[in-house]
């Protein structure tokens, strides 16, 4: 059992450095321009290792994109269900995602590198759907405080005029590192929000 144990271990420990290298390298040099080497190189693995927990670097990349999203998904949904306000539910959301961002900003670079300057060969994901995705969220929070008489306006522009102040602030933390992506950020974003759509004042 104890070895079992053990050796669990260290394929989640191989599995996770792989990971790691893989982000970095997709996020510097970009999918095409990364080579299965590179990423055993940079992992201190060989290429049977890698194919024994991905299968190919396609699959790998893959992988990352997926999981980041169902996890992104997760965390946002929870953080929306910490406040009780369509105001507090926003500002969790902002919140948690800029949190998701700073923690690890290799994977929103690599989204944004195939968003932006999609390569020849590289692996298709509709990067856009993902997006809609956290529009549809924001919008529901948004629609659910038109309905409380919190906020006024179309439900589904203003989740558009959040989620591009979200990519604006977003995309130049990830380019200079500034502004820096904390529940402060989000607080002014939402104080702005507000100010041109709430009807009532709330607690925040």
């Amino acid at each position: 059992m104890e070895a079992l144990k053990t050796r669990t271990g260290r394929s989640a420990s191989t599995r996770e450095a792989i990971r790691t290298a893989a982000i970095s390298l997709f996020a510097e040099k970009g999918y095409a321009a990364t080579s299965t080497r590179e990423i055993c190189q940079r992992a201190g693995i060989t290429k049977p290792v890698l194919y024994h927990h991905f299968g190919s670097k396609e699959q790998l990349y893959r992988e990352l994109i997926v999981d980041a999203c169902n996890d992104a998904r997760k965390q946002l949904v929870l953080a929306s269900n910490r406040g009780k306000t369509a105001r507090q539910k926003i500002l969790e959301v902002l919140a948690a995602d800029f949190a998701l961002t700073r923690a690890n900003p290799g994977l929103p670079r690599m989204a944004l590198r195939e968003l932006f300057a999609p390569e020849e060969g590289s692996p298709a994901l509709d990067h856009v759907e993902l997006g809609h995705e956290w529009c549809r969220l924001m919008a529901a929070i948004v629609a659910e405080g038109v309905r409380q008489g919190e906020v006024q306006g179309e439900a589904q522009q203003i989740a558009e005029l959040l989620m591009g102040a979200h990519v604006i602030y977003s995309m130049s933390f990830l380019l200079t590192g500034q502004p820096v992506l904390d529940r402060a950020l989000a607080e002014r974003i939402v104080d702005l929000l507000f100010r041109g759509c709430g009807t009532v004042s709330t607690d925040r």
